[in-house]
């Protein structure tokens, strides 16, 4: 595995690795391109001149003066460039040559019968004019062109060129630090995020909009992701929540809530009450309807045990439950209603009275009339329970002795309701299995 890498690491080195490509380059085709022009603006000038003396060296040649011929290359001491200069006649003989008192470097002038225009020698540039008297070729002039001034001004050029590339490479650092917390702020703070979601399950955090399109589309690709588990966890949440049936909180819900509530009554003083309900003839209609017919009557009851609950009845749910009204499903035709914050014992029993009249009334369900009831025991805590496990032990013995009682009525937990010989629950009772 690679040995992993910032991104503030990264861009640095990517920059100092362009700029310095860049500076190279720069460099390079300044100098380059500098001695270019200069060589090439050299060369102009040793051909005009090396014309101008050819056309003045005729007549010294016509007439063999070799006196003159000196005095006309004598006039090159003017041209610090020149180091040497030869004249040669008609007969391919030189009639006269100049030497400045400095040395030509490895620059040489060409022998004789040399016909090149010019030569480029690491020192020097040799130029080659012949002289045409109008009959035809009369002789040559050779200046050799000393190029020590170009190297120096090439020199000086490369000197001023890399001043300016490290300047620009010290300007690029400053600018990519002054840049960098705009590029690098947006992606470590998506990725301050990321690591909140993942470490903590902080999935409200949501990434902010960003100038730079392509950190942009990160974070909107982000958020969208965080959306869609949230979506995922409110599901799983109403599948470990909630009853499938009945949209109401089921047993787990209802045991959570209900220590939860315990536990709030107990710091606060407060009463909490709690109904157990189990409706009377349910059986009947299931076995004799059928179980979608069941089903939808068990649909309807969780609706009007709903509607019969005042908001100030409910009570707060689980973590992810739904369906936040105090009333709950445990199973099969029994259900729950949590009271919080009674001021008097029997404010539990109004409640289920009228849960028992709203369930009294006549369902009509797949073109049937049904007609059921609601057998309901009410216990409150701190009077009638201890602690969480106690309270839906009464609350259930009291709605056994409402069913033993002739079924369709309440009956709040008491001293009667707690004699063995008089109430207490079957066996076969739903909710001993989990509270045991």
């Amino acid at each position: 595995m690679k040995d992993s890498v910032s991104l503030a690491d990264l861009l640095g080195r990517t920059n100092r690795t362009a700029v310095t490509v860049a500076t190279g380059i720069v460099f390079l085709a300044t100098l380059l391109g500098s001695f270019a022009i200069g060589l090439v603006g050299l060369v102009e000038t040793a051909h005009v001149q090396a014309r101008v003396l050819a056309e003045n060296a005729i007549p010294a040649i016509h007439f063999g003066d070799k006196r003159a011929a000196y005095e006309l290359l004598g006039s090159l001491r003017h041209w610090p460039q020149v180091y040497a200069a030869r004249l040669m006649g008609p007969d391919r003989r030189i009639l006269a040559t100049y030497i400045r008192n400095r040395p030509a470097g490895r620059g040489t002038a060409p022998a004789a019968g040399d016909d090149s225009s010019y030569e480029l020698f690491p020192g020097a540039l040799n130029i080659r004019q012949d002289i045409d008297n109008g009959d035809g070729w009369f002789g040559n002039i050779t200046l050799t062109i000393g190029l020590g001034e170009l190297y120096r001004q090439t020199a000086w050029i490369g000197i001023v060129t890399l001043v300016a590339a490290l300047a620009g490479f010290a300007v690029s650092r400053l600018l990519l630090n002054r840049f960098k917390p705009s590029v690098l702020g947006p992606l470590q703070g998506l990725n301050r995020l990321m690591a909140k979601a993942y470490g903590q399950s902080d999935f409200p955090a949501r990434a902010r909009e960003s100038h730079i399109v392509e950190i942009d589309a990160l974070g909107r690709g982000f958020n969208e992701m965080i959306g869609k588990i949230q979506d995922r966890d409110r599901q799983l949440a109403r599948l470990a929540y909630s009853d499938m049936l009945t949209g109401l909180p089921n047993r787990s819900a209802f045991m959570d809530r209900l220590e939860r509530e315990v536990q709030r009554a107990s710091r606060s003083g407060h009463r909490l009450g709690l109904l157990f309900l189990d409706l009377d003839g349910f059986k009947r209609v299931n076995d004799t309807l059928g179980h979608d017919v069941g089903d939808r009557l068990l649909v309807e009851a969780a609706a009007r045990i709903r509607e019969a609950l005042r908001p100030s009845d409910a009570t707060g749910l689980a973590a992810g439950a739904a369906n936040d009204n105090g009333a709950a499903r445990l199973g099969g035709d029994e259900f729950t209603v949590l009271a919080p914050d009674l001021r008097e014992i029997d404010d539990v029993m109004i409640i289920a009275r009228r849960i028992g009249d709203v369930l009294r009334q006549p369902f009509l369900i797949a073109g049937h009339g049904l007609a059921i009831s609601g057998s309901i025991g009410a216990a409150v805590f701190p009077d009638h329970a201890r602690d969480a496990p106690e309270l839906p032990r009464h609350a259930d013995a009291a709605m056994y002795q409402s069913k033993r009682s002739g079924r369709d009525n309440s009956r709040l937990f008491g001293a009667s309701v707690a004699d063995p010989a008089k109430a207490t629950p079957p066996a076969s009772s739903k909710l001993h299995a989990a509270i045991s």
